[in-house]
């Protein structure tokens, strides 16, 4: 058991270091004014359009003066679920502005941001105050948040799978006990990080410290979020299941308790935000409950397999394991099933697999998953067969085995050979159980991981728009948005970003050259409209055919110097 935790730990500590700050949720689309704009004349309100519906916190959205002091007037009517406003003095004097905003996207992942503008003859803010005011986004909230819901769903996965178990595998009284217990353990943990992570939230959303978020109106807009209602479910359903655990009641109620709490995730995440949402939540059902049952039971049948002989009962032994690789069986077609009813909806086409994080740390889920089913199948294969040939009958009787304890003694060629192949493969066993155990938490991990990731389909332009940066010169990126690129009339925009991801004003002039990569056609010269500092628009229709363009980026850096960048867009039929 204590090989087997320390494996968890591991698992659990690599999800912890590999969860990164979420990429793939809302996305600021335009503001007004436009960052680093100068305007003539002071603006009644300050406006942020988003690509999807956002829910905006109390004080989400706040403008302050050049001396840092907060002079907006609360939020005001958008015009829809995208956009968030807030209102401004009538008597805004000259001078620099700064706008802080932190929204809630449809997924409940809190995203920051921050803009300026200068109203009349006057001077931008100074760098310094922009971040002080804006202090850096999420910082360590982007990493602990992250983290602290990858061991939560670690903590809920094993204890729905320990469960599992306790009906479908454990028929011994001791056995039953131990997966009482480490369904226990698992939900208590589950329980404790659950609520740890709210605090985190508040503070994500508020931008405050976690003790004056929960004191503020931060932690009752946490509850009433997708994050908050997957998170009153998961304890309520958790706490019933540690009583179901500590008392005697029908297994079905701890069955439909830990189900719950699985379920649970299914209320927070990217499944409500993607489409075909429909497919994504009865997949992403399906893929909890097997890979609970596979993940558990391994843990469980690993600690078994260690602390027992099977000279204790060489039957029920051999049947253990049996039942197990049989489950575990069920389980992996099940995974793979519903897995690839996912992959389908979030990667679409076989090059976002290669041209995208989310595709690369798939196909590295997909690698682990087939080292752990190798594993399996050698178990399955070798030494399960080896186990049961103890209990098999021999010559019209059961074979005759040696009392508990004999497993210690010195084998002789007293002890039958199908003894003695058992024994060894009951000890190869315990080995192979933990490295598989092993390669499963890696699974997890890398899947803790691939929920933070933006999904393939859209970071590859299959779905949607395509969005692409690359650097451009010293301190500067460029990148470029084709919108909605599909074959024909396309927004072509190009922003040039400074090393904070803000557009830059370094810039004097900027063109496009467009070529067909397939048939070399072209390049098609487009100069594209100013919008604003680091911001150029072009509506095109020259993206006539499906496939492979080419998008060269020269831009004026200066009088005397020109920068060139290329990127490179699949335009979709």
């Amino acid at each position: 058991m204590r090989r087997a935790l320390a494996l968890l730990v591991l698992g659990l500590a690599a999800v912890a270091l590999t969860a990164t700050p979420a990429w793939a949720h809302a996305v600021l689309e335009e503001a007004t004014p436009a960052d680093r704009s100068v305007l003539d004349e002071a603006p009644a309100t300050v406006t942020l359009r988003f690509n999807e519906p956002v829910t905006l916190p109390s004080g989400g959205l706040r403008v302050f003066d050049a001396d840092a002091e907060r002079i907006d007037e609360g939020p005001t009517a958008a015009g829809g679920a995208e956009t968030v406003a807030v209102r401004l003095p009538d008597d805004l004097p000259d001078g620099g502005y700064v706008v802080t905003w932190r929204v809630l996207s449809a997924d409940s992942h809190p995203v920051a941001g921050v803009l300026t503008f200068t109203v009349g003859d006057a001077a931008e803010v100074d760098a310094a105050v922009v971040a002080e005011l804006f202090a850096g986004g999420d910082g360590w909230v982007g990493v602990v948040g992250p983290a602290l819901r990858a061991l939560g769903y670690l903590a809920v996965l094993l204890a729905a799978g320990a469960v599992y178990a306790m009906v479908i595998l454990v028929r011994r009284r001791p056995d039953l006990r131990r997966a009482r217990r480490l369904a226990f353990l698992a939900a208590l943990a589950g329980v404790v990080v659950t609520l740890a992570a709210v605090p985190v939230q508040a503070a994500a959303v508020s931008g405050e410290g976690p003790l004056a978020a929960l004191a503020g109106p931060g932690l009752l807009e946490v509850l009433g979020s997708s994050f908050g209602q997957g998170t009153v479910v998961r304890v309520v359903c958790l706490a019933a299941l540690l009583l179901f655990l500590a008392f005697r009641v029908p297994p079905v109620a701890r069955v439909v308790a830990a189900t719950a709490a699985l379920w649970s995730f299914l209320l927070d995440g990217h499944q409500r935000s993607q489409d075909p949402t429909g497919l994504l939540l009865g997949a992403d059902a399906v893929h909890l409950a097997a890979g609970a049952f596979w993940f558990g039971g391994l843990v469980l049948l690993a600690w078994l397999v260690r602390v027992r002989s099977i000279d204790d009962d060489p039957v029920d032994a051999a049947r253990l394991v049996a039942r197990f690789s049989s489950g575990a069986l069920v389980s992996f077609v099940a995974v793979a099933l519903a897995g690839g009813a996912m992959s389908w909806a979030l990667v679409r086409a076989p090059r976002a697999l290669t041209t995208t994080t989310y595709g690369w740390v798939l196909l590295a889920k997909v690698a682990l998953v087939v080292l752990v089913v190798a594993v399996a199948a050698y178990n399955r294969g070798r030494l399960v067969p080896a186990v049961a040939a103890r209990a098999a009958p021999a010559g019209g009787s059961e074979t005759t085995t040696s009392p508990p304890g004999a497993e210690a003694s010195t084998e002789t060629a007293d002890v039958p050979a199908t003894v003695r192949r058992s024994r060894a493969a009951w000890r190869q066993l315990r080995t192979t159980l933990t490295i598989e155990v092993g390669l499963l938490v890696a699974v997890l991990a890398v899947t803790g991981a691939l929920v933070t990731i933006q999904p393939a389909a859209q970071a590859a332009g299959v779905t949607g728009a395509a969005q692409v940066v690359v650097p451009l010169s010293e301190g500067l990126d460029v990148e470029v948005i084709v919108d909605p690129n599909e074959v024909g009339r396309n927004a072509l925009h190009i922003y040039v970003l400074d090393a904070t991801g803000r557009p830059a004003g370094d810039v004097d002039d900027l063109a496009l050259e467009l070529t067909y990569v397939p048939e070399d056609i072209g390049p098609f010269r487009v100069e594209p409209f100013f919008v604003g500092p680091g911001h150029w628009t072009a509506n095109v229709g020259t993206l006539r055919f499906p496939g492979e363009w080419r998008i060269d980026v020269i831009a004026g850096v200066d009088r005397f110097t020109e920068a060139r960048a290329s990127v490179t867009v699949v335009v979709n039929p």
